[in-house]
């Protein structure tokens, strides 16, 4: 069997299954040849603990490796993160708008991967217009976007147990039970698993060892003594979070706050774009199979770290996409709005409203970054351009949609999503 092991033909399939970094679940079922699969999971095992790092939380080692897969996808990341993502005829309004829907999206997929029940265009209404959420789902969303700018505003600051807890009473505010908010779990009653069939996937640590391992985490983030890429350890704060469970409920979209934080800190404000939580959404499978792959081969947390990287590239290659497509209609639709003493503010709003949905004084506000005044004088000069009509009133506020026509009464061609 040690010869088998070491011979050159099962090299060959330990570096490419390696290459691919499969789990023994996949290994299994390849068809290997005349070689032993175990054979060449053991030749797989030995190149993975030769160059392995090992992590010690509440006793429990985990294991990590930059292999070259993760390399490329890092360079790759810095190269799209220093370069950015906007040509140089984006201006400045149109930036701010990109970020603050991206932070949006983010908040929504983030809570519907836990359970929250709504439209992603309703969602996005209602933080526009900073409405009183109206059910748990809604205010699971609210409780998200107010997380991610919280964390965005402290950035200087350290990792530290009680960060974690104020990011954990943000997002779960009247969500759940009072005792449990912004507190560590004092039971082990809680495991990760499948609704359907109700197999536990995950015993968290032990409540008497939360405070311990969160602690040991804290320093481990906090150390910059040895260089870890800022990705890899952001991904491995993620994990280590989700993986201690040291909340009631709440414990992923933590994790998830928690790494955007830290990459932004790290000077990653391309996060700033990137809806990760809406991949992981789409790919939920993938992303829990991830979790299950460390847990079954020895705390190796390269699995998740690895699917992580390819959420964040599909991330980026989507906002590319969408950014390119929405210039590509904006500057036909431009064409057409130039020349009617606009500003670039005004015509991003017309262009928005294109989309479908409505504004209010409010809404501009928040969307924009502007004054009450401004956002007043905005909605004024469009009625008086024809662009917009009044819809309806919200509370005390009045609502407005487009009107469907151009400055000189053609009808604009819509934007599209």
């Amino acid at each position: 069997m040690l010869r088998c092991i070491f011979s050159e033909d099962v090299g060959r399939y330990a570096t490419e299954f390696n290459r691919r970094y499969l789990h023994w679940s996949e290994v299994r079922f390849r068809d290997t040849g005349p070689f032993n699969p175990d054979a060449i999971w053991a030749r797989m095992k030995i190149v993975r603990l030769d160059n392995g790092s090992e992590l010690v939380f509440g006793g429990r080692t985990h294991r990590y490796h930059v292999t070259d897969g993760m390399m490329r996808m890092l360079h790759e990341f810095d190269l799209k993160a220093s370069i950015g993502l906007f040509p140089e005829n984006v201006d400045s309004n149109r930036r701010v708008y990109y970020s603050v829907s991206s932070l949006m999206e983010e908040s929504i997929s983030s809570s519907q991967m836990e359970g929250a029940v709504t439209t992603t265009k309703v969602a996005k209404e209602m933080l526009r217009r900073k409405t009183h959420p109206k059910d748990r789902s809604q205010r699971m969303i609210v409780n998200n976007y107010k997380a991610m700018t919280f964390v965005k505003q402290g950035i200087d600051r350290p990792l530290t147990l009680e960060f974690m807890m104020d990011v954990h009473r943000i997002v779960t505010h009247e969500t759940l039970d009072e005792g449990f908010i912004g507190r560590f779990r004092d039971n082990d009653d809680v495991v990760v698993q499948d609704v359907m069939s109700g197999e536990v996937f995950h015993q968290p640590m032990p409540h008497d060892l939360i405070v311990e391992s969160l602690q040991q985490l804290c320093d481990f983030i906090n150390d910059e003594t040895e260089f870890i890429h800022p990705l890899i350890k952001g991904i491995i704060l993620h994990y280590m979070v989700a993986y201690i469970h040291p909340f009631e409920d709440g414990n992923g979209r933590v994790a998830r706050t928690l790494f955007y934080w830290y990459e932004l800190k790290s000077g990653y404000w391309i996060m700033e774009y990137l809806a990760l939580s809406k991949y992981i959404r789409q790919h939920k499978g993938k992303y829990e199979e991830s979790y299950v792959f460390v847990e079954t081969d020895d705390n190796d947390m390269n699995y998740f770290i690895l699917y992580n990287l390819k959420a964040l590239m599909d991330s980026i290659a989507v906002f590319e996409d969408y950014l390119k497509r929405k210039i590509r209609e904006e500057r036909d639709t431009r064409a057409e709005l130039a020349g009617h003493g606009l500003n670039e503010r005004q015509i991003g709003i017309v262009l928005d409203l294109m989309n479908g949905g409505s504004i209010t004084v409010k809404s501009i506000q928040n969307q924009y970054g502007v004054s009450l005044n401004t956002s007043r004088s905005d909605i004024k000069v469009l009625i008086e351009a024809g662009l917009l009509k009044e819809c309806g009133r919200e509370v005390n506020a009045r609502v407005y949609s487009w009107s469907g026509v151009g400055c000189n009464g053609c009808r604009c061609p819509t934007a599209g999503d």
